[in-house]
Formats: C-alpha cells, structure tokens, sequence
C-alpha cells in the first residue's frame, strides 16, 4: 500500500472525537507492531520497560533465560500495575498494589493471604495477559495481538531503507521529552510534509534545497529527502514509519522519536539520539547536533496546537492536499482509513 487512493484529508472529527480515538487504540495500536526502547535498558535478567501506550499499560522483561517477555502490566486481581512506568530492575513481578507475585512466564504464583481452601489455584488461568515482543537492530518492539505476524512485516520497508545505515554501533546520547495538546495525528500530519517548511523553519529552509525536496512512500514508510545548501546538522535524510516513528539522519548520528497519543487531544514525544562513536564527535558537537534538532521541532508546537484548535472549532471538515508536497500526509491517511475499516475518514 505505498500509493496514495485519497487526496483529501481526514475529517475533522477524527481529531477530536472521542469515539474516533477509541477506534483506533482498538484497530491500530492494539495491532500494530510499536516501539517500547531499546535492548540496552533491557540487558540482565529482572531489567523491564513498562509504558502506558495509547492508554495500554504494557511491561517487557528480561526472564532468567535471557529472553524478553512481555504482559499488560495488570495484575489479574484488581487491576494494579506490577512495576512502575519507565526502566528498572525487579526480582520478581510483584502488584504493587496487593502483593500478588507472578513469575516471568506471567503465571500466578502467590497471592497473599488467601484462605487455604480458596488459594488452591491454577496459576495459568490467573496469568498476566501477554503482549507480544520482539527485537529488530538493537530496538524492542510490542505487539498487543500475540499472534501478530513477524515483526519485520510489520516495519515493512523500513527494513531495506535502513539496510546499509550501521544502526546497531551507534551508541545512546540522551532523551527529549515533549507534552503537546493536540491529537496524535495532528502532530504526524506536519511531520509528513515539507510544504510548511519555507514559513515555519527558516533556519532549515536555508540549509535545504527546498526545490529538491522530494517525498517518497512505500510500505509503511515515508522518505523525505532533500539536497544540502549548507552545512547542517541534517542531511537532508526524514523517515516516517507507521504508524507513529520518525527517524532524522545528520552527521554522525541519528534520532528517533515515539509520537505517543495519550489521549484524544494530549500527545506525547519521546526523542531518542544516537551517535556513531567512530565518527569522533565530542560532547559540544553531540549536543549541537540534539539541541538543533530540538529546536527545530520546538517550531511547529504552536502552529500544531492551533490547527488542533481550529479543528476542533467547527467550521472546517475537510480539505484538498497537494499532489506535489502532501504525498505523505494522503498516505498516511490511507492507512488510517484502511487500519480503521473506514470507521476513521
């Protein structure tokens, strides 16, 4: 599906109605193939990652095999969480809410003072509900639908775009965190076009050759590319991967990034950067390099939350995009469309 069927945008109340954000926790994140973090905050038995993505509170856990688990980080009692949301250790999952204790195949194993008669249990019938989990180049993915196809169909051609990129010696630099009010999509929508970038991102604008500035799709990727006026932090290398990464490429390094819905008009960002150690970057350059690219996606924060708000507004439903600069962002909803059954327009 790497072609565009569709040159209008998405109605409007696709971004702001409640029933349109739980249609697609159900039909995209619920079955898509996501990602979590990366393998190093996964690397003795007992290191987890746990997250609340689109509302689904998940866990991954390094059991005492060396393999990754993953469960709904819900205890099958009441409903509290086993580990708290982020990076850590624990020798056992234990809920932090009534001390129910499970093992690392998620099977019930204690449940604290329970009668004799009523704690004669089967531990599998109580287990954790699983998620499925799986590695590609270094980075953990989870796939709420345990029988989710392989993960590399999932990416797509994310894998052959990121083929000959040595992805697997770059080594982490620091994370960028950003909360916005504004719909998930909303926040995709900008990052798939370069039309806005003569107005919004001058800075950018000198160092691209703007005239160059071709899109390309293919299966469940976007590729922005564009020739270099100057030297820049980028070059001149954007992808975006269904259905909420990007990845931007400069000079010795890269950055990834998790748009996270959080609700029907609250979004996180999560950017990871990663740097190549045979590149030879020192610190400063490292951190021009990160704040740069930070700077440049500070810019559209205002202009996404007023389109977020105009939306919202209800004088516009939906409008025309153009053929030349919005390839990506009809692709991208053409996958909505299609993810959702039509139940998203």
């Amino acid at each position: 599906m790497g072609g565009t069927a569709n040159l209008k945008t998405l109605h409007a109340a696709g971004y702001h109605a409640p029933d349109a954000y739980t249609v697609e926790r159900q039909m995209i994140f619920a079955r898509e193939w996501l990602l979590l973090g990366h393998a190093r905050e996964l690397q003795s038995p007992g290191d987890y990652l746990a997250e609340a993505i689109a509302g689904w509170p998940v866990l991954v856990i390094r059991d005492k095999a060396g393999a990754l688990k993953g469960f709904h980080n819900v205890c099958r009692h009441r409903a509290g969480p086993l580990v708290e949301d982020g990076c850590g250790h624990t020798a056992a999952l234990r809920c932090r809410y009534h001390g129910w204790l499970y093992d690392t195949d998620g099977r019930l194993a204690r449940r604290p003072d329970f009668s004799a008669g009523a704690d004669a249990f089967d531990g599998r019938e109580l287990a954790l509900k699983p998620i499925a989990v799986a590695e590609w180049r270094g980075f953990v993915f989870v796939n709420l639908d345990v029988d989710a196809g392989p993960l590399t169909d999932g990416l797509g051609d994310l894998v052959t775009t990121t083929r000959d990129f040595p992805i697997e010696r770059y080594s982490f630099y620091r994370r960028q965190t950003y909360d916005l009010s504004v719909n998930w999509k909303t926040y995709v929508d900008n990052y798939l076009e370069g039309y806005h970038i003569p107005l919004m991102h001058k800075g950018l604008a000198r160092d691209l050759d703007m005239a160059s500035y071709r899109v390309e799709n293919a299966d469940r990727v976007s590729i922005h590319r564009s020739s270099m006026r100057s030297e820049a932090a980028y070059q001149g290398l954007f992808l975006w991967r269904w259905p909420n990464n990007t990845i931007g490429v400069y000079g010795g390094g890269f950055n990834i990034c998790r748009i996270l819905p959080e609700g029907v008009r609250r979004t996180r960002l999560t950017f990871d950067f990663y740097f190549d150690p045979q590149a030879g970057l020192d610190a400063d350059a490292k951190e021009r390099a990160a704040s740069t690219t930070c700077g440049i996606v500070e810019e559209d924060f205002p202009m996404c939350e007023v389109v977020q708000r105009n939306l919202e507004a209800g004088s516009y439903d939906c409008g025309p995009l153009s053929p030349k600069h919005e390839q990506g962002v009809a692709y991208f909803h053409d996958l909505v469309r299609h993810a959702t059954g039509g139940r998203v327009t």
